[in-house]
């Protein structure tokens, strides 16, 4: 069986720098001194294969409602990036706890397993640490930079030789009616490729094409550019 749906959320929330947990752990809560995701799934129709999962946003009271609020949108984008389709309900108050919730109703096209549902692309895309997050495809093609070399007064090559090597990247952008655009960098900049397997860094990157198609689906935005150097780092465990 493939990880649960469940699971992939609560991975996408701690990515995003929640601490998120189940929401029924079987043993009682610590005292919160900060915000709290936690996670349950509200329902399952297999009839439509769908799967509502809550996602409770828990603040300190200290912390205040509009706090909380705003935390639970970051959670809703969140999800909605993951492929949820979302509702946001209001900020409650619990004055036992002490603390303000906020419930987010996220919905999946599945039933239970991550590799079944209709989710996100698989990746986090970043320019200069700004997340793009209507970013649904990106690619890359290493150009190794082989290039002829010539004899004076010779006028076919005498050998190959090895230049400076560079990678072709595209990034592709999906965003829907009334999203507005983000802001292209002005100058050279670092395109940074998430997954849950690895980590890959462009150094040192210049869009040199950018093509924008609009669709009823929204604007398809596809940028085309150079990237200098590669880094690359693989995730543990």
């Amino acid at each position: 069986m493939g990880i649960s749906i469940l699971e992939l959320v609560l991975r996408r929330l701690r990515e995003a720098n929640f601490t998120a947990d189940i929401a029924y752990p079987g043993q009682k809560y610590p005292q919160m001194d900060k915000t709290v995701a936690a996670v349950h799934i509200e329902k399952v129709d297999r009839a439509n294969m769908t799967v509502t999962l809550e996602v409770n946003v828990i603040c300190p009271a200290a912390m205040g409602g509009t706090t909380c609020e705003l935390e639970a949108l970051r959670a809703t984008e969140v999800l909605r990036w993951s492929g949820a389709v979302c509702v946001q309900n209001g900020c409650t108050y619990d004055g036992v706890a002490q603390v303000y919730v906020v419930a987010v109703l996220a919905t999946f096209t599945c039933v239970t397993e991550a590799d079944k549902c209709s989710l996100g692309p698989g990746f986090f895309a970043y320019i200069n640490g700004l997340l793009q997050p209507n970013a649904v495809a990106v690619s890359s093609e290493e150009v190794p930079g082989y290039q002829a070399e010539y004899v004076m007064g010779e006028s076919a090559p005498a050998g190959i030789s090895q230049g400076q090597k560079l990678w072709h990247i595209q990034l592709e952008e999906l965003l829907p009616a009334g999203t507005p655009e983000t802001v292209d960098p002005p100058a050279a900049f670092e395109l940074k490729i998430e997954t849950d397997v690895k980590t890959e860094v462009y150094y040192h990157c210049r869009w040199t094409s950018i093509r924008r198609e609009f669709s009823r689906e929204g604007l398809r935005k596809i940028r085309k550019g150079i990237a200098m150097l590669r880094e690359e780092k693989q995730e543990n465990g």
